[in-house]
């Protein structure tokens, strides 16, 4: 396994004046980070390259789409604009060196019809992401699409309906992400639920119930990750928290409070938290 931590906790769009935030993960011993990827971002992915080069770490990479980019829009403009959106995404993380891309692109994220999803919409998102899987294989990155708990998405709330859509889609560069935070909200039975359907997830993050600190909250973590070692996962595993102070992301996912004591205290006890849980998982030590 590698250990990653998502620059959601500090910005939603990476610049000169992060870039000191690697060398901070390097000495804590973090394998790397997760960049925002997006085409409204004015990140330069090759300087991004280099500065987590010259910190000595790798990276996965993370999008959202808006609701003029929505895969599941009946208008075909939109749904088309939501695949360059991705096809987009794919080209930053090859740039980057991400071999995964993830985020809940199979919509627009908190875009809601007022109803669950239809076959249609669920056929509509299929067709976008098959085509952007052949995008990902040419690239060398492997697309993880994120299931979000009921308040943030509808088209897909747990693990089942995500690898029901992966059969959908049916191409080798496509899975799905694995998020704690939002399968605490939704599933019956985490284990049953990773060991029956594991064999789509392409990524993980680790995140609290309450977005806090790892192992602070109700999070069943040694549930999932003897879940996550019985179905062999050995791939990425970033630790995702939200500050109230991030514009942009703190408006839009609902963060009023921070729930953790500092951001660096957040990474220096997340990093110790994953490597010690995940062990069980083949994770490295």
């Amino acid at each position: 396994m590698k250990f990653g931590i998502g620059m959601y906790l500090w910005t939603t769009d990476v610049a000169p004046e992060h870039y000191p935030i690697f060398s901070t993960l390097s000495a804590l011993r973090y394998d790397g980070a997760e960049i925002p990827v997006g085409t409204g971002l004015a990140a330069d992915y090759g300087e991004i390259r280099r500065a987590l080069d010259d910190a000595g770490l790798g990276c996965t990479t993370i999008l959202n789409l808006a609701a003029e980019a929505n895969p599941v829009s009946s208008d075909a403009q939109i749904r088309q604009r939501g695949l360059d959106e991705i096809r987009a995404g794919i080209d930053a993380a090859h740039v980057l060196g991400s071999t995964v891309l993830s985020g809940p692109f199979q919509t627009a994220y908190a875009v809601f019809s007022g109803a669950g999803p239809t076959e249609q919409e669920l056929d509509w998102s299929a067709e976008v992401l098959r085509a952007a899987s052949e995008h990902a294989a040419g690239a060398g990155v492997v697309l993880a699409v994120e299931f979000l708990n009921r308040h943030e998405g509808y088209l897909l709330n747990t693990l089942g309906q995500s690898a029901a859509l992966s059969a959908r889609v049916d191409h080798p560069a496509f899975g799905v992400l694995y998020d704690t935070h939002h399968a605490h909200a939704e599933e019956d039975d985490v284990v049953a639920a990773i060991t029956t359907h594991g064999g789509s997830i392409k990524h993980v993050q680790a995140s609290e119930n309450n977005r806090g600190g790892l192992g602070a909250g109700q999070v069943a973590w040694s549930a999932t990750a003897r879940a996550l070692g019985e179905i062999g996962y050995d791939g990425w595993v970033a630790a995702e928290a939200f500050a109230a102070d991030v514009p942009g992301l703190s408006t839009k996912a609902h963060v009023w409070r921070d729930t953790f004591g500092s951001k660096d205290r957040f990474a220096a006890d997340a990093i110790g938290f994953m490597r010690g849980t995940f062990a069980g998982a083949g994770a490295d030590q």
